[in-house]
């Protein structure tokens, strides 16, 4: 009889977050999966606490030894077969050490940028990441400094989405009042983008923004009439890209990023996908067949005046992208499957799981 692997997920528990898709994953491959989520731990800081970070640069001490003394805890009552942690910024080497010293094999996934983008790490993650039996990334850019870091095992993986969540939906009147529009963006607010975005706003197309930092950019924009002031999830966000004719899909000036989880959100709502032109953006799609691409705030412009005219072209694009998405299987269940086989683990009954 094979032995159900037991998986100790560590990450943001919310339906809609990259970790909780991926943590599903586990679950739908027959992995047997206990949850610690960050959510209750972190992130909704207090401005007393804001300040002791800043200074201290991690949470407050109860905390933050309360979060790590749980994981520890659970690994002595749960004996997991496997350590998965997403974005861990506050797990400690030392519990990766306390993990693998008990045979349990240890994989981080972050969905950031570890070394481009310092707002997504810590000085606890920079330490414990090398402890790591394997590391996973989506960043094309990240996987090589990764390994020149001192990271082991390093596997580049896609993003994906969740067809519990990232689906065609059908609009009701209501709600074809509230998310049809020409043009969506989902997405936090950066410079470029808000710019790109005010110079479609002058051109009078009905825009809706979605996201946090839009109430950053200058009171002068047009674009501030269109931005909806809050971040979209889940089963609203699929009627966001049902109900725009172009959904548009910024990358990061972060880093060179590549794609993002949007990539294949929007087309497996089957939504209009118009999408920053990169390499892995044109491997992944037939641009003008499956979707579109820009590489200037002008082939934009000129791209959605375009595509907002010709319904039928758009629509038929739009189908092709949905069913490449289905076709590629680009679901958070592969990838987790993707994951397992990188490390060798395989549920057939092995006491130890051994990485290559």
């Amino acid at each position: 009889m094979k032995k159900q692997l037991k998986v100790l997920a560590v990450g943001a528990g919310w339906r809609g977050s990259n970790s909780k898709s991926l943590f599903n994953g586990f679950s739908k491959l027959g992995c047997d999966v206990r949850i610690i989520e960050t959510d209750g731990y972190f992130y909704n800081y207090s401005i007393p606490e804001r300040l002791y970070m800043k200074v201290r640069k991690v949470p407050l001490k109860v905390k933050f030894q309360k979060f790590n003394k749980t994981i520890e805890r659970t690994i002595d009552s749960y004996r997991p077969d496997i350590l998965f942690v997403v974005k861990g910024l506050w797990v400690t080497e030392a519990i990766i050490q306390y993990a693998k010293l008990r045979g349990i094999t240890t994989i981080h996934f972050h969905p950031d940028f570890l070394f481009d983008d310092r707002y997504h790490t810590s000085l606890i993650l920079d330490k414990a990441i090398l402890s790591y039996d394997m590391v996973v990334t989506a960043k094309t850019t990240e996987v090589e400094k990764y390994k020149q870091y001192g990271c082991r095992n390093v596997h580049f993986m896609k993003y994906a989405y969740d067809p519990d969540i990232h689906h065609p939906v059908q609009l009701s009147a209501a709600e074809k009042r509230g998310f049809q529009t020409d043009v969506a963006f989902v997405g936090r607010m950066e410079p470029p983008r808000a710019d790109a975005l005010n110079s479609l706003a002058k051109e009078n197309y009905d825009l809706k923004v979605w996201g946090t930092k839009w109430d950053k950019i200058p009171k002068n924009y047009e674009l501030n009439k269109y931005c909806e002031g809050r971040p979209i999830f889940c089963e609203e966000m699929a009627k966001v890209f049902q109900g725009a004719k172009v959904s548009v899909g910024f990358l990061t000036q972060l880093s060179a990023e590549q794609h993002t989880a949007r990539t294949f959100e929007i087309p497996a709502c089957r939504g209009f996908f118009l999408g920053t032109r990169t390499e892995e953006h044109v491997e992944i799609f037939k641009p003008g067949v499956e979707a579109d691409f820009f590489g200037s705030t002008e082939e934009l412009a000129e791209k959605v005046a375009f595509y907002t005219r010709n319904d039928e072209l758009r629509a038929r694009i739009a189908q092709k992208g949905y069913e490449k998405v289905i076709k590629l299987d680009a679901t958070y269940e592969n990838r987790v499957k993707g994951i397992l086989d990188f490390a060798e683990i395989v549920q057939s009954g092995s006491d130890r799981l051994v990485l290559r």
